[in-house]
């Protein structure tokens, strides 16, 4: 029978910056009988406590334990309750009591914090649960499902992954084949730094998901930039409150972006342009791994390192959040000093991954070397050449990329096109020629989201290029000729018999067009 008893949530602090179990088990006084359920004990000494899967199952043990309370009633919805004011009346407490837990049950089933849910969904309250527990809904089978779904495809991958291991057998490693000088140059990397390893022939899962059309997987997309975002917050959360990142679930967030672009790589594409200046850090990072993904992919990396140069781009710039606010919104010039401060983003960035285990050397390259330039006047070692790391090199390519095609407090966004040709100026002084081809062949000269006028006579974006990187889907939404707005149209240039072609590249803006205002 459960110990648990709802009073223990009356006036509990449920407002912690980042997703922690073992804070909500406290919180429902439950840790003992969770962490000492055998499925537990068994998992934590095969894997030790901080592995994911350990995590899921504690909020599977955890929802059990509370399912008598969440199968009784719950109280009606009170829009006029405030926590602020005294509460003096048993039901008032009991209120209280019932709002703090089902916040903390929406939270286990997410494993997202109150204060990031309530980010992610304005004006979350009970009503919906209560409303459900009055009318005879069981709300315990209710959070186990969301926990389900919101875990389904990392238990699938575990299953997998313990089905796929002989026991007594050594585990299979792939690394790329790069030469040594080139891939790690003498920088200031801890020695127990990991190389990248492959545990599992993750090539062959890849290669089996289902490519999807645009406008499906456009809307996951979406919702990975949403998850990445408050995802990013969570981190930044624990590394100012002195705490290590929480890994697991970074990688894990970057896997379920690489399967994203597996499926269909142009929605990712597309989606990365949607971008929010006062939340442009994360945005910024998030769009860099989409690029290192794209990049890595071109390349024809190994799949080890396809994974770790979209977490190392997701990292690397983690430092700037460490950053004096007011500088980072500074919207005219930084003064010298201010440069200076801004150039030990670096440094604050490397403070914050040597906190953690089994980061990856390249990791370390990307972030030490991605404001290096090959023509020496880069910061902070001024390296040149092949003193650069080609992860350094990569991370500067896109990093410069992202930041050109995004709308900052200090700048306006670039068209694709116009980046690219940025970039270009740029070769062989800033960026690493070899690479730098390599980048801008797989974006095409007309890259997704580039503004274009077409034979018809109408405006339109690019969604995607077809395999020759020319423009394929283009979303109409413009006509010259009427000097008006229309209803978005897709026209797939690349089908066989089709007449309309791309003119040209034109300016969004002197038609009063923004890309993310028609992609979803």
């Amino acid at each position: 029978m459960s110990s648990f008893q709802i009073e223990s949530c009356f006036g509990a602090e449920i407002g912690a910056g980042y997703f922690d179990i073992d804070e909500i088990l406290d919180i429902f006084k439950i840790k003992n009988a969770v962490v000492n359920h055998k499925r537990a004990k068994k998992l934590i000494l095969e894997h030790g406590r901080k592995e994911r899967i350990v995590s899921v199952v504690l909020r599977q043990l955890a929802l059990d334990e509370v399912r008598p309370v969440l199968e009784g009633k719950m109280l009606p919805f009170d829009p006029y309750f405030n926590d602020d004011q005294l509460l003096n009346s048993r039901q008032d407490r009991l209120y209280d009591a019932q709002e703090r837990f089902l916040m903390l049950c929406f939270s286990i089933a997410t494993g997202k914090s109150v204060r990031s849910l309530k980010k992610l969904h304005e004006g979350l309250s009970s009503k919906e649960w209560r409303d459900r527990s009055i009318k005879g809904g069981n709300l315990f089978r209710y959070f186990r499902q969301e926990l389900n779904d919101n875990t389904r495809e990392y238990i699938l991958s575990y299953k997998a992954r313990l089905e796929s291991i002989e026991p007594d057998q050594d585990i299979r490693k792939r690394v790329i084949n790069i030469p040594s000088t080139t891939l790690e140059p003498e920088v200031n990397i801890p020695s127990h730094a990991t190389k990248p390893v492959l545990i599992e022939d993750d090539v062959a899962e890849r290669a089996k998901l289902e490519p999807t059309a645009f406008n499906d997987e456009v809307l996951t997309a979406l919702r990975l930039f949403e998850d990445g975002h408050l995802l990013l917050l969570e981190q930044v959360e624990r590394f100012k409150q002195g705490d290590r990142l929480d890994m697991g679930s970074l990688k894990q967030f970057c896997t379920r972006l690489i399967e994203s672009y597996t499926r269909n790589p142009h929605a990712l594409m597309a989606i990365r342009h949607i971008k929010d200046s006062s939340a442009y850090i994360a945005q910024h990072a998030m769009g860099m791994a989409v690029l290192g993904v794209h990049f890595a992919r071109a390349m024809k990396l190994s799949e080890s390192y396809v994974d770790v140069i979209a977490l190392g781009a997701l990292l690397f710039d983690l430092g700037r959040f460490r950053l004096p606010t007011p500088m980072v919104n500074k919207t005219t010039k930084m003064t010298a000093g201010e440069f200076d401060l801004f150039r030990k983003h670096i440094q604050l960035g490397e403070q914050i991954i040597r906190r953690s285990d089994n980061i990856s050397k390249v990791i370390y390259h990307m972030l030490l070397d991605h404001h290096e330039r090959v023509d020496g006047a880069g910061y902070p070692k001024g390296k040149q050449g092949e003193e650069i790391s080609i992860y350094g090199k990569i991370a500067a390519i896109i990093d410069a990329y992202d930041a050109l095609t995004s709308e900052q407090v200090h700048q306006k966004s670039m068209g694709p096109a116009q980046a690219r040709r940025q970039l270009i100026k740029e070769a062989g002084l800033a960026f690493d020629k070899r690479l730098l081809a390599v980048f801008l062949k797989n974006i095409g000269r007309i890259p997704v989201g580039s503004c274009v006028s077409l034979s018809n006579r109408r405006i339109g974006f690019v969604l995607t290029l077809g395999h020759d990187f020319q423009p394929a889907l283009v979303r109409q939404v413009y006509s010259v000729n009427n000097k008006a707005f229309i209803a978005s149209t897709d026209i797939d240039l690349s089908k066989p018999g089709t007449s309309v072609k791309v003119e040209g590249e034109v300016d969004a803006q002197k038609f009063g067009l923004q890309f993310i205002k028609h992609l979803v």
